[in-house]
């Protein structure tokens, strides 16, 4: 009987130390696939979540700025959003720009940039100029048809800048001369250790031979991501050759991200945008804005981090781009654009009117628009701070709304 408890004992010890073997090897293929270059372990979580809470009004930044003409047709939607999800938006004033400042912009050798390009252009230049007038340490800026998750302030932004501070502080790429002396508690991290955070982007898409072990990432678990079969098809496809998996959002340097639909910068690398990189447009020519802001990031040393998938997109809406376009004689510029391939905006079309790509629950729904106090507080609560996308059965809530 002693005997039989013995053997029995031997065979347990015996299985336990198998499954402890199988596990360890498990753990070393899983901790393999992490590090190899080109994938990503199913598990991987590299981001600590725990505790957070959410952003204030200006997202962690000194301010929101919106890049916004006067009388734009996109303002009040874009203040109504920012009402309900309780986000702080500062919109400079731009001046009437005349055909010298969209001369003066156009490089003097072989010019590329269309008319409504330039005007884009020198509203972004604009918003440089206003941030550099203040004694803020950052700005993130933003186009003013972009949209955003109604859990942007609550858990994304949150989210993403936990990330940052995670990447930012394991860098040790010097910062060099600087001329603002920054702090070192930033929400999203020493404000020397980077120049540009691409929240809002058209695509940070790449080959997946890129995506290697040296680019620097950190990925998470995003609950309020679309399904992949909701986001836009480059997106999709995108995500799944470098083997991201379906509930994830990451944050990693910037490869080639295109589009500065809503973007953070420091103080010193607003200051070089302004005067060194992107004062106007460079001989040879430049389509847009936000191509000299990829090669700032590709070519000349700023040190770019992108969140990917997006947090902003833009909307399903005319491009005032392409509006401004309409109205200037056809020319070189146009043709030049159709030759590279895109269109006059760079920009992902909607799947579907009155969406944004990639963003599951937009804050700018057509159901949201009401100048009624009551309902914008009923909005706020409901959507704001509650994070209830009401996008179907807005009806039925508002009807449950006390009186």
């Amino acid at each position: 009987m002693e005997r039989r408890r013995q053997r029995l004992l031997l065979a347990v010890i015996f299985l336990a130390i198998c499954f402890l073997l199988y596990r360890s090897s498990d753990g070393y293929e899983t901790l393999r696939q992490r590090t190899r270059g080109g994938s990503v372990s199913n598990a991987a979580q590299d981001v600590d979540l725990r505790g957070l809470e959410p952003a204030n009004a200006t997202l962690g930044f000194g301010a929101v700025v919106a890049v916004s003409r006067a009388g734009s047709p996109r303002r009040d939607s874009l203040l109504l959003a920012s009402n309900i999800t309780e986000i702080d938006i500062t919109i400079p004033t731009q001046p009437k720009w005349t055909d010298k400042d969209v001369k003066d912009l156009r490089a003097e050798k072989d010019s590329t940039i269309t008319k409504g390009s330039a005007l884009a252009w020198l509203g972004h230049l604009n918003a440089l100029r206003w941030f550099l007038a203040t004694d803020l340490e950052t700005v993130m800026i933003m186009e003013d048809d972009v949209d955003w998750d109604i859990h942007l302030r609550t858990f994304q932004i949150p989210a993403a800048a936990a990330a940052v501070r995670k990447l930012v502080s394991e860098q040790t790429q010097p910062a060099g001369a600087l001329k603002y002396k920054p702090q070192q508690n930033n929400y999203w991290g020493n404000s020397s250790t980077w120049d540009i955070l691409y929240l809002g982007h058209c695509g940070d898409i790449f080959k997946p031979s890129s995506w290697n072990s040296r680019v620097p990432r950190a990925m998470y678990t995003d609950p309020f991501l679309p399904p992949r079969t909701e986001m836009h098809p480059y997106t999709s496809k995108f995500l799944e050759s470098i083997d991201v998996p379906e509930d994830r959002r990451m944050i990693h340097q910037s490869i080639f991200p295109l589009c500065t639909f809503g973007f953070a910068l420091t103080r010193e690398a607003a200051w070089r945008l302004l005067h060194e990189v992107a004062s106007r447009e460079a001989d040879g020519g430049t389509m847009a804005y936000d191509v000299r802001v990829l090669e700032a990031c590709r070519d000349l040393g700023f040190r770019c981090w992108s969140a990917n998938p997006e947090l902003f997109h833009h909307m399903d809406a005319e491009s005032e781009i392409a509006v401004a376009n309409a109205d200037a004689p056809p020319g070189k510029e146009e043709e030049a654009a159709e030759k590279a391939g895109a269109d006059q905006s760079g920009r992902l079309k909607p799947l579907r009117v009155g969406s944004a790509p990639n963003i599951a629950c937009g804050a700018r729904s057509s159901h949201f628009f009401t100048q009624d106090p009551g309902t914008l507080e009923f909005l706020r609560q409901k959507v704001g701070r509650e994070g209830k996308c009401l996008r179907d059965p807005m009806e039925e809530e508002m009807r449950r709304r006390p009186v």
